[in-house]
């Protein structure tokens, strides 16, 4: 009976051996494909990497491009500010009207007729108005 007891105890150290190994051999697997997956992964994000780093000349080179573009644009419009200054000097002589630039909110300015001894500061809402009666307004300021 003693030795029956113990073949007992031996069979169920077993059971319980087999059940634990059968569950750490499921930790194993759970952990082998995670690991597989984590190298997957890995393995797009390295690829993923060469392409963004192949592509970094050419998109340097676009940028380059555009910067040289964005140059060109800038030293054509320095280029061009003595002419449109001029023109604006030209435009206020021939209308008598001298632009408030600093009021982007509404048309602003005055009409100047120093040989008629007239100034008159004006103010337009550009949403009150369309264009043509914004015209006759500033005309009608202009020929007094």
């Amino acid at each position: 009976s003693t030795i029956s007891a113990s073949i007992e105890r031996e069979r169920e150290a077993l059971d319980g051996e087999s059940d634990d190994l059968s569950r750490q051999m499921g930790i194993i697997h759970d952990l082998e494909e995670r690991a597989s997956s984590l190298e997957a992964t890995n393995a797009d994000l390295l690829s993923r990497r060469r392409e963004a780093e192949c592509a970094i000349p050419v998109y340097a080179a676009a940028a380059s491009e555009d910067i040289g573009e964005l140059d060109e644009i800038n030293s054509k419009h320095v280029r061009m500010i003595p002419k449109i200054k001029k023109e604006l000097s030209l435009h206020a002589t021939m209308t008598n009207i001298k632009w408030d630039y600093g009021r982007h909110d509404m048309l602003a300015g005055e009409v100047s007729m120093p040989g008629k001894s007239v100034h008159r500061r004006f103010a337009i809402e550009r949403e009150e108005m369309g264009e043509f009666e914004i015209a006759e307004r500033l005309w009608g300021m202009i020929e007094g």
